[in-house]
């Protein structure tokens, strides 16, 4: 499957989901093109990886430009395109485009693909003339860049992403994460069949548990950040006080006395697959240009990514191959 191909699935996604939102609210019909003609021109420019100023250019020098590519027959000027791309209504358009997909193909799937689901942060490194990044650091040291949170499913379905400074902690984002989980699988079957939530040891708080067993009625399975003695001193006291302030962390530890709990915990492996995935050609969600710096300009180009990856499995779905086989896409 080439670009091509992937950019008539995303053209009519595209159009059912402005459809399923014409009459919401939240999407006010007050601007001559509205935010589902914005996210043409940004997944266009996306998946051909060029800059909108390069897309404008062409407009004018190839009369038969649009008809070729699939453009609309009037399209939004660029000093127009530039400004609605600041307006907070682009990003939950794209939220609600890439829970649509997400939900898409867990249906496609069956209810069994959400039994596990994997949650984890990948580092994007940035350039030092990036003044709007940090400092940060992860299991392989310190980097200056930004942090990519991904929460997915078994055979690797976006179910939410976010972003933020390498400065910033697990504990941002856990909640954030597992409330768009909840929502696309809620689209997507309307219950929510989710036995374990698998993370790894930076996730190890209260907080994650809590959300765990309260938005997605699952439990996680973390590794502990430190264990305790039980012949250490004041132990028992030490151990009533955790099952009385952390009570959804103290349950979900004691998980990890059975040995079922670490043949799923090998499961969050598909976490890391898919981050390596999101890394390579095609989609190289890892490079950051120049006029794409800041949170809020590189999430947009980040959930353009993943709602890619997300149509790329349905199309793999529908065609019978492999899930994740992204071989053959063209930026």
């Amino acid at each position: 499957m080439d670009s091509s191909e992937l950019w008539g699935i995303l053209s009519h996604a595209l159009a059912a989901v402005a459809r399923k939102h014409q009459s919401d609210p939240a999407y006010p019909s007050r601007w001559q093109y509205p935010v589902w003609h914005v996210l043409k021109v940004l997944l266009w420019c996306t998946i051909r990886d060029i800059a909108p100023w390069v897309l404008y250019e062409r407009l004018g020098t190839d009369a038969d430009f649009r008809r070729k590519h699939g453009l609309p027959t009037q399209l939004i000027s660029l000093s127009q395109y530039k400004k609605r791309l600041k307006e907070p209504l682009v990003r939950l358009a794209l939220i609600h485009f890439l829970q649509w997909t997400g939900a898409r193909a867990l249906r496609a799937l069956g209810p069994q693909e959400v039994r596990i689901v994997a949650m984890d942060l990948t580092r994007l490194e940035s350039s030092r003339r990036d003044l709007k990044a940090d400092w940060g650091w992860d299991s392989r040291g310190g980097f200056w860049g930004y942090k990519l949170g991904l929460i997915c499913s078994q055979q690797g379905v976006i179910l939410g992403l976010t972003l933020m400074k390498a400065n910033f902690t697990e504990y941002h984002v856990n909640t954030r994460l597992i409330r768009m989980a909840r929502e696309t699988i809620q689209t997507a079957f309307g219950a929510l069949p989710v036995d374990y939530l698998v993370c790894d040891a930076g996730f190890d708080g209260e907080r994650t548990y809590k959300a765990a067993h309260r938005q997605l009625e699952a439990s996680a399975l973390c590794p502990p950040k430190r264990l305790r003695s039980s012949k250490a001193k004041r132990a028992k006291q030490i151990l009533r006080h955790a099952q009385r302030r952390t009570p959804f962390r103290y349950l979900d530890h004691q998980l990890w006395e059975g040995a079922e709990a670490k043949e799923i915990y090998l499961k969050r492996t598909v976490i890391e697959q898919v981050n390596g995935q999101l890394k390579e050609a095609p989609f190289r969600i890892d490079e950051i240009p120049r006029r794409q710096r800041g949170v809020h300009r590189l999430l947009l180009r980040c959930l353009a990514k993943a709602i890619y990856f997300n149509l790329a499995i349905i199309a793999n779905i529908a065609l019978g191959r492999n899930t994740r086989q992204i071989r053959g896409l063209a930026a």
